[in-house]
C-alpha cells in the first residue's frame, strides 16, 4: 500500500460519519456502528477530538427524544410534572446519567475541596458526597418542575424549549473546550478534546446545530434572548470558578457546565 493509499484510508476512517457516530458513543449508550464500536485499530482520542463539533447536534436530537416522551407520556394522560420526570428518567438511562453525574461530582469536589490537590481527590472519589447530593437533588428537581412549567405556553413552546436547551447545553462545552486547557497532571479524555477546538470548529459546530434552536427563538425571542444572556453570564462565572481553584478543565468540569447552561436555559424558558 504507498502512503497516499494509508493516508486517503486514514481519512475515510475519521470522515463525518465516523466523528458523527463517535459523538454518539460518547455521549449516549446508544451504539449506531457496531464495526466502529469493536474495531481495535480505531483511533479513538483523534476521532473524539474531531466529533466534538458534533455535540450539539446529538444534544439536540437527545433534546428531540426526551421532548417526544413527554409528549406522548402527557397524551396518554399522565400528568404534566410526573411526565416530565419519566422523560428526564428515560433520557438519563440512555446517557448513562452522563451530565448529571459530572454536575454532582464537580459539586462534591468544589464544595469540599480547598486545594486543587484536595478537589481533584474528590473529584476522582465514586462516592457521593453531601455537596453533589444537594446539587442532583436541587438540580433534576428544578430541570423537572422547569419543564412542566414551560407546558403553562402550550406544549410546542415545552417542546422546542427542551430541544434547543439540550443542544446549547452540548455546545456550551464545545466552547468550554475551545477557551479552556485541560489540567496538564491530569490524565482524563479531557485533555485529547480540550484546549485544542479551534474558532471555526466552534462556529461550524454552531451552525449545524442551529435549526435545534430556530423555533425556540422565533415563539418567544425575547424570553430566548434573556436567557442565553442568563446562561452566557452564569457560564463564564462558572468558567472563571474553574480556573480560579483548578487553573484547568477535566472531563467532569466539562460535563457540568454543559447540565449547569440546559439549567438554566431551561428556568428562563419557564418564566414565558
Amino acid at each position: 500500500m504507498t502512503m497516499n493509499e494509508a493516508e486517503f484510508q486514514r481519512v475515510q476512517r475519521l470522515g463525518v460519519w465516523t466523528c458523527f457516530a463517535t459523538a454518539v458513543h460518547f455521549l449516549t449508550r446508544v451504539t449506531i456502528s457496531k464495526s466502529l464500536a469493536t474495531r481495535e485499530d480505531f483511533d479513538h482520542a483523534r476521532a473524539l477530538n474531531r466529533a466534538v463539533v458534533f455535540f450539539p447536534v446529538v444534544g439536540g436530537l437527545l433534546g428531540v427524544f426526551t421532548a417526544s416522551l413527554l409528549t406522548g407520556f402527557v397524551w396518554l394522560g399522565i400528568p404534566s410534572l410526573l411526565a416530565a420526570f419519566l422523560a428526564l428518567g428515560v433520557e438519563a438511562y440512555v446517557t448513562g446519567a452522563f451530565h448529571e453525574d459530572a454536575f454532582a461530582d464537580t459539586c462534591d469536589a468544589l464544595g469540599g475541596g480547598w486545594t486543587q490537590e484536595r478537589v481533584l481527590e474528590i473529584m476522582k472519589d465514586s462516592r457521593l458526597g453531601t455537596y453533589g447530593t444537594i446539587s442532583l437533588v436541587i438540580g433534576v428537581s428544578c430541570r423537572g418542575l422547569a419543564t412542566e412549567a414551560t407546558s403553562a405556553q402550550g406544549a410546542l413552546w415545552t417542546f422546542a424549549s427542551v430541544v434547543a436547551a439540550s443542544m446549547i447545553a452540548r455546545f456550551v462545552i464545545v466552547v468550554f473546550m475551545a477557551t479552556t486547557a485541560p489540567i496538564a497532571s491530569r490524565h482524563s479524555q479531557a485533555r485529547d478534546v480540550s484546549g485544542t477546538q479551534s474558532a471555526s470548529r466552534v462556529m461550524l459546530s454552531a451552525l449545524i446545530a442551529s435549526p435545534f434552536a430556530i423555533g425556540w427563538i422565533a415563539l418567544f425571542p425575547w424570553v430566548a434572548t434573556y436567557s442565553l444572556i442568563a446562561c452566557l453570564g452564569v457560564v463564564v462565572w462558572y468558567r472563571n470558578l474553574v480556573l480560579r481553584r483548578l487553573e484547568g478543565t477535566t472531563g467532569d468540569i466539562l460535563g457540568a457546565s454543559g447540565y449547569l447552561a440546559q439549567l438554566v436555559i431551561m428556568i428562563g424558558a419557564s418564566v414565558a
